[in-house]
């Protein structure tokens, strides 16, 4: 990612007149009447603010071209308006969007000229408004006046969101690039889940009735309807509908769960890419990344979904509801005792051994079988107390948390892929099985209150087992380093190539080579730099990251966000006490290699670097490392052994040895 914004930036600058231009016709077709229905001109103007932020892109010129390609595409949409009047209804683009265009007039009517500077902000009516404003003849000078004022608001409020995401992705990548990955695929996973809820919710409002009435003219001219469905599926029965689609899921979800089964006893292609997902996901690790994703696995723990259960059960049988809750114990029961009866029968391995007890087996997993079962059920209960175009709400939510917890599990190496999917899918045939039943005979109730005491209870479990087993949790999910050992004359001879010439992160970063080694003590080195000016950097706390908003910050005032190699932050960084002003600073980082010489001095691999203050957004001060420096004469004068050897390719590395105590 970094380099392919390191390649745009370059481009950019060589072609600053093409990148503005592009600016303007992002704007121009996001707001312009019909194209602006069918372009996706916001998420592109949330890639140029990221551009910004990267520096490829001026912010002020940047917002000119937005705000003049607005202005120039709504007064455009205006005009058509003003001279087609009702013969717009006829053309074909508006044609196939006729309810945009008569909630745009409704808006219109109820809100008047101010329609067109708020409209602006309102995604469906931004490119419709300036139409309808010329349709009904509002006055030129009014509506330029509203147009202007608009798009000197909207253009802001579209740039500054992906200007904040741009310099969040550089904070993250001077950290991490696995990290900039990680939180760029939660955020665009966790939108994701969000729309599609509300988009596949709305379409399922929109369509399944007309699926339905011809499903029950089908099963009304069959006579084995009875025989075959035992009367489940009666048409005539007012809960067809739901009964219809659990039972569709039901038989699709067993079907997924019976081959994955298959595949797993097997051996068949499927486990293979289990250790493809595995390895690939173990390459994106990175310190910051597990406290992520262990904070959103935590919420998959028993210590979060029991307490939510029995607090939804308690709450039920106080309404008198007790089928409702007789329900939801015996779903969230039998969910448990199947998925441990299926890891028993299977005995997968998990990819590292780290439970034991019921749940020591990793087929199917039980936080992706049981998010589905817990998460699913309460989300049914609490879609029936809401309003139709509110009940993908809980439906969302429900997914997020089922999505996220799976897709933890395997970052965090606790299941292979097959035990995710087979947790999802045999979730699914319990949930919707016992869905199934209830819909059957469930009598007519209110669930008022029930998501809000569901919400309170989840926060407060999760907020309280975090604080409790956090700590735990991160011992069990760390990385597993296996410890080497090596004997320090053949590392002095040669073997100090064996280590890595540069500091892994997603493939290795060439432009940061590692040039120290170092076997001994770092207490030892770190007492002995001390002597020639080295100091520790400002530790990274709340309170000392708001020094990053300093006016006129010296260097040695600001934290350093740590760096990631081989999904290890550096167990030493150090800077020279004498910053060499507009130059910048140099900066040491030592990270472990796992190798121990002569089975005694540990073994370090780091970089010697210079870092300068870079400002983002006009408000951020951020040390930033600007380039790799010769380590050859780092150490000069300490009790050190010494020994500086060349890479092929000319790149000097200083060997360290300590010698004293």
């Amino acid at each position: 990612m970094s380099h392919l914004i390191q390649l745009i930036t370059i481009w950019i600058s060589g072609h600053p007149q093409v990148a503005g231009l592009a600016v303007l016709l992002i704007s121009f077709s996001e707001s312009l009447a019909g194209i602006g229905l069918l372009v996706p001109g916001a998420a592109l103007m949330l890639a140029a603010g990221a551009l910004i932020a990267a520096g490829a892109l001026a912010f002020w010129p940047t917002m000119g071209w937005a705000v003049l390609g607005a202005v120039l595409a709504d007064g455009l949409s205006y005009w058509l308006g003003r001279h087609y009047r009702e013969d717009i209804r006829s053309f074909r683009i508006f044609a196939r969007h006729q309810a945009v265009l008569a909630r745009g007039e409704a808006f219109f009517q109820a809100h008047g000229g101010k329609s067109v500077f708020f409209g602006r902000f309102v995604g469906p009516l931004r490119p419709v408004i300036p139409l309808v404003a010329g349709m009904l003849a509002m006055k030129p000078e009014r509506f330029f006046l509203y147009n202007v004022l608009s798009a000197l608001g909207w253009a802001p409020a579209y740039l500054l969101p992906g200007m904040a995401f741009g310099a969040s992705l550089a904070l993250a990548g001077e950290v991490a690039g696995r990290l900039a990955i990680l939180l760029a695929l939660v955020l665009f996973g966790g939108w994701a889940v969000f729309f599609l809820s509300r988009r596949i919710v709305g379409l399922a409002v929109r369509r399944f009735p007309a699926w339905e009435q011809g499903l029950r003219t089908v099963l009304r001219r069959s006579p084995l309807r009875r025989q075959w469905l035992g009367g489940l599926l009666d048409p005539d029965q007012p809960l067809f509908r739901p009964l219809l689609l659990l039972s569709l899921l039901f038989v699709g979800a067993a079907w997924i769960f019976l081959g994955i089964t298959e595949d797993v006893v097997t051996g068949d292609p499927l486990v293979r890419l289990d250790h493809s997902v595995y390895h690939l996901l173990q390459g994106l690790r990175s310190p910051w990344g597990d406290v992520i994703m262990i904070g959103l696995t935590m919420l998959g723990d028993a210590a979060v979904t029991m307490p939510l259960a029995l607090a939804a059960v308690a709450w039920l049988f106080w309404r008198r509801d007790r089928y409702s809750g007789l329900f939801l114990a015996g779903t969230v029961a039998g969910g448990l005792l199947l998925v441990t009866v299926v890891k028993n029968l299977t005995r997968i391995p998990r990819p590292v051994d780290m439970y034991g007890g019921a749940v020591h087996w990793a087929f199917p997993s039980s936080h992706a079988a049981m998010s589905v079962v817990v998460f699913g059920f309460l989300a049914m209960l609490c879609c029936r107390e809401l309003s139709a175009r509110r009940r993908w709400l809980p439906v969302a939510l429900a997914v997020f948390l089922m999505t996220a917890i799976g897709a933890s599990r395997l970052y965090l190496g606790a299941h292979w892929f097959s035990d995710v999917a087979g947790g999802y899918s045999l979730g699914t045939a319990w949930l919707v099985l016992l869905l199934i039943a209830y819909f059957h005979h469930a009598p007519s109730c209110s669930f008022r209150g029930l998501s809000v005491l569901c919400l309170t209870v989840f926060l407060l479990a999760a907020g309280l087992h975090w604080s409790m087993s956090f700590a735990g949790s991160r011992q069990r999910y760390a990385l597993r380093y296996q410890e080497k050992t090596m004997a320090a004359a053949t590392w002095l001879a040669g073997e100090w190539r064996r280590l890595p010439a540069a500091r892994q992160d997603l493939e290795g970063e060439p432009e940061q080579p590692l040039n120290v080694q170092y076997a001994g003590d770092l207490a030892w080195l770190r007492k002995q730099l001390r002597t020639k000016g080295w100091l520790r950097p400002v530790g990274l706390t709340p309170m000392t990251a708001l020094h990053w908003l300093l006016a006129e910050p010296e260097p040695r005032q600001l934290p350093i966000l740590p760096q990631v190699h081989d999904g290890r932050h550096e167990k030493l960084l150090l800077i020279h006490s004498r910053p060499a002003g507009r130059e910048g600073f140099l900066a040491l980082r030592l990270w472990p290699t796992g190798i121990r010489l002569d089975g005694a001095a540990p073994l370090w691999v780091g970089t010697l670097t210079r870092m300068s203050v870079h400002r983002y957004l006009g408000l951020v001060n951020l040390p930033r490392t600007r380039q790799v420096v010769s380590p050859a004469g780092l150490a000069a004068g300490l009790p050190v052994e010494r020994k500086v050897v060349r890479r092929p390719d000319g790149r000097p590395v200083l060997l360290l040895r300590q010698t004293g105590r």
